[in-house]
């Protein structure tokens, strides 16, 4: 349900004439109509979208054998084996089974041009494959069914690039292709244009998802954090209750999909622009006469929907403000993008040392910026990190800090220079050319200081879109494509950013007449990324830290 629910709201839903919706195996009565826990309904049919998996498959032969609907329509997300089908036919004792589908939708969309397979805990993949569990084995093949199911839904048959450095991307990368080879019937488009499949590994770059985010979706996803297209608000200070849980989509919000991508400064600037928009609206309402009051009503829904659209983008843009304040994240975000752009060893130390005393800073933070530092001088004479771990061992007076220090020293073990392939640090432009606060309300000055680490992303990209992308760096699997691409799917094993998202969207605003779309394992902020990399290892194995309880 959850993948349905991120491209259409209830609203769409019910206006196709669904009246109900409900998971296959519905034992508690969680539906958008009332219970309907066995209530016979033989007067409606049944149309079921479910992923093509053991639990889904059981759950609707126990449907079927125990019917509640008229008849049964069923779509599948993916491939289904004929295993699968002989017990599903098994299992249809009152032939109401109309029709079965493969409808290929079997990952999680958020954006036009963004994807995740919902793998956020795909970190053992990392060890011998000799070692892998059957769990293990489970997490690779459902990754491979994402990328091929993405794939099917776009109608492409990729040549398939990996990161050579990383043996995970090219074990990725030799399951896609045998995986079209054996569905090869339906991989077989009468397509003119060049599609290109690049297989990457986030530990290629682990700088970006530590760093302090500055544009909306990206911010809103560090600082609130985003699931499923919904922001839990409830620990924030003075919130309605009707703020409580707020959705934030494209599809179903007009002003998120415009401005999901701008900086700071942009948004505060576009947000004033709609609560001066919804005062224009709600004063221009006069009811003189018969007529006004009938067109008042009729308008009156669209106003409230606007009117609480406002103050969910105000709302939003009220409690990220104050957490820039309180927590100093201009000054810490400063710290950060030094430490990811700039060579001076004594500058950085001062720095770091600077944030370490600050007791406005939040201990996250703290060990972001000491993961940054170790990262940029694990090689260095003379390195600090010995003090920097002393120093943050003092700081950390709870058992979820205490493991938070860790993550500094195994980010070396995850992403080190012995782990890494290519160059991380170099020299890099801003990504955005201006940041400027426009925000009457306040709201602090944003220039490039804050923006200057472009993610290893954005140079692989321009390679490849010019047609330049090393073949020994990023060779092919199977078969070797044409230099001019046309249509760009990058997989990141590991996780994605909303800040690449951005940069993509970027792209594809462009006139550069390719299409990229971005996918990844999961979508990834600071918090995530800490957990993912802490429960790298056998030793490490079930912590998941749950950092703004105690950050």
């Amino acid at each position: 349900m959850t993948m349905v629910s991120l491209v259409i709201s209830q609203t769409e839903i019910i206006s196709k004439q669904v009246f109900i919706v409900e998971p296959i195996d519905n034992k508690s009565g969680n539906s958008s109509s009332s219970s309907t826990v066995d209530r016979q309904m033989s007067h409606l049919k049944a149309v079921c979208l479910l992923r093509p998996c053991k639990a889904s498959i059981s759950a609707l032969e126990g449907a079927l054998r125990k019917p509640k609907f008229k008849e049964y329509h069923i779509f599948f997300t993916n491939f289904v084996t004929d295993a699968a089908l002989r017990s599903i036919a098994a299992a249809d004792d009152f032939e109401l089974v109309k029709q079965l589908q493969e409808y290929y939708a079997d990952y999680y969309a958020v954006n036009e041009d963004l994807w995740h397979a919902n793998m956020g805990r795909s970190r053992s993949l990392y060890g011998k494959r000799s070692h892998w569990t059957s769990a293990d084995h489970d997490v690779l093949q459902r990754i491979t069914q994402a990328i091929l199911a993405m794939m099917l839904s776009a109608k492409k048959r990729p040549v398939v690039r990996y990161q050579n450095a990383s043996s995970l991307a090219q074990t990725v990368a030799k399951e896609v292709i045998r995986g079209m080879k054996e569905e090869s019937q339906v991989f077989d488009f009468r397509d003119s244009s060049r599609p290109v499949l690049l297989i990457l590994d986030r530990r290629e770059d682990p700088i970006t998802p530590l760093l302090m985010q500055w544009t909306y979706q990206a911010m809103v996803h560090e600082l609130l954090t985003i699931t499923n297209n919904r922001v839990d608000m409830r620990n924030c200070p003075n919130v309605k209750k009707d703020m409580a849980q707020v959705v934030m989509s494209i599809t179903q919000d007009q002003f998120f999909r415009e401005s999901y991508t701008f900086n700071y400064g942009d948004l505060g600037k576009a947000i004033k622009g709609l609560v001066n928009k919804y005062k224009e609206k709600k004063t221009s309402q006069k009811i003189d006469t018969i007529q006004d009051m009938q067109r008042f009503v009729e308008q009156y829904p669209e106003l409230k929907t606007f009117q609480g659209n406002v103050s969910k983008h105000v709302g939003v843009m009220v409690e990220m403000n104050r957490r820039v304040k309180e927590e100093k994240l201009m000054a810490v975000s400063e710290v950060e993008q030094n430490l990811a752009c700039d060579k001076s060893h004594g500058t950085a130390v001062q720095e770091v040392m600077r944030m370490l005393g600050d007791s406005k800073v939040s201990f996250k933070r703290k060990v972001c910026i000491s993961a940054l530092y170790h990262l940029r001088y694990e090689r260095h004479r003379g390195n600090e990190m010995a003090t920097i771990r002393s120093l943050l061992k003092d700081q950390a007076k709870t058992p979820t800090n205490q493991k938070l220090v860790r993550f500094v020293d195994e980010i070396i073990r995850y992403a080190g220079e012995k782990v890494r392939g290519g160059e991380l640090y170099g020299s890099r432009g801003g990504f955005f050319s201006s940041l400027k606060s426009v925000f009457s309300g306040g709201l602090s000055e944003i220039e490039n200081v804050y923006t200057r680490y472009k993610p290893i992303l954005s140079s692989v990209l321009d390679t490849l879109l010019k047609g330049n992308l090393s073949v020994q760096d990023y060779p092919y699997m199977d078969q070797v494509g044409s230099s001019n691409v046309d249509n760009v799917f990058v997989f990141v094993i590991g996780g994605v950013t909303y800040s690449e998202a951005a940069l993509v969207a970027a792209i594809n605003k462009s006139s550069s007449g390719c299409r990229v779309i971005l996918g990844g394992s999961c979508i990834h902020n600071s918090t995530s990324f800490i957990n993912d990399v802490l429960g790298l290892f056998p030793d490490m194995k079930e912590v998941e830290i749950d950092i703004k309880a105690e950050g």
